[in-house]
């Protein structure tokens, strides 16, 4: 049976990936800095004794790296909290692999890595903000082992009581009738909650050396994503106003096309099929009401 530590697991993929790897018969341990569950094992992210201690006595084959500072605001203002949260832990846990040896890691990077006109493949990086650059730093960092890297974004109902999805604040927002204004120069392809740990468990079980787009097909623009999460669920868009990314004064600066190719997981995966977008909002929508 693969033991497996998913780092960072109390966070909004965690809460939803460690259950579903635990119904497929995996062994998890879900390691976190403040413990939520009893079966919460905290470590000190940072601290390389504190990190060696918790994985000798586990003995992972695998590693799913989640940690991350994703406020990207936050890693602009703070970005020695951005290197802590999205490097130190990924070149410790590397420092441990290199040790130990026979153990995969599995690292969780982002979309933000990509702007300019898409869809992107992996090598076309254009790092805008510090948040970016960390977590790109990260990926420089678990290719020293071996390891995938999956370049995501992705959405759905939180099981975490500290973080919410894009389509957790559009579902509050809309159903309260909130004034809010939402982006149409902004497009991504992010993938649900549940497609997305199903990706992972494919990675689990068939591992490959590299870099990774993981997302939908069909990207859309934060906007349209919006009106058609409401249309599905007949909630009224009164309230809603369209508006460009320029016109926020946001601290960063932000990508304004993240779609991604997914040429080289097709590839490497053969007759992989990844839902379109429209298909997975629809398929989450529906969750907030059933």
């Amino acid at each position: 049976m693969s033991r497996i530590c998913v780092i960072g697991g109390n966070g909004m993929l965690g809460r939803s990936l460690l259950p579903y790897l635990q119904s497929a018969g995996y062994q998890v341990f879900c390691l976190v800095r403040e413990k939520i569950c009893q079966t919460d094992i905290e470590i000190d992210y940072g601290n390389k004794d504190s990190v060696s201690y918790v994985l000798n006595d586990i003995k992972p084959s695998h590693i799913l790296n989640l940690a991350a500072m994703t406020n990207v605001d936050e890693c602009e203002i703070n970005p020695n909290g951005a290197y802590e949260a999205n490097v130190r832990v990924v070149e410790l846990v590397c420092n441990w692999i290199r040790q130990a040896g026979d153990c995969h890691l599995v690292q969780i990077s982002t979309d933000q890595v990509y702007d300019g006109l898409g869809p992107h493949s992996e090598g076309s990086v254009k790092l805008l903000n510090y948040y970016s650059f960390s977590k790109y730093s990260g990926e420089l960092a678990a290719s020293n082992v071996p390891s995938t890297i999956i370049r995501t974004n992705f959405f759905g109902k939180s099981k975490s009581p500290s973080r919410k999805s894009f389509s957790d604040w559009a579902f509050s927002a809309l159903s309260r009738e909130d004034n809010i204004s939402v982006f149409n120069d902004v497009f991504f392809s992010p993938l649900s909650l549940e497609s997305l740990c199903g990706f992972i468990k494919l990675i689990i079980d068939k591992p490959l050396i590299g870099t990774f787009n993981v997302g939908s097909e069909c990207g859309l623009s934060k906007a349209d994503f919006v009106f058609k999460f409401a249309e599905i669920l007949n909630l009224s868009t009164k309230n809603v106003s369209i508006t460009s990314c320029e016109n926020m004064n946001l601290t960063a600066r932000r990508p304004t096309d993240m779609r991604m190719d997914y040429s080289r997981l097709k590839d490497a995966y053969g007759d992989i099929v990844l839902p379109t977008l429209a298909d997975e909002i629809q398929k989450v929508a529906v969750s907030y009401i059933a």
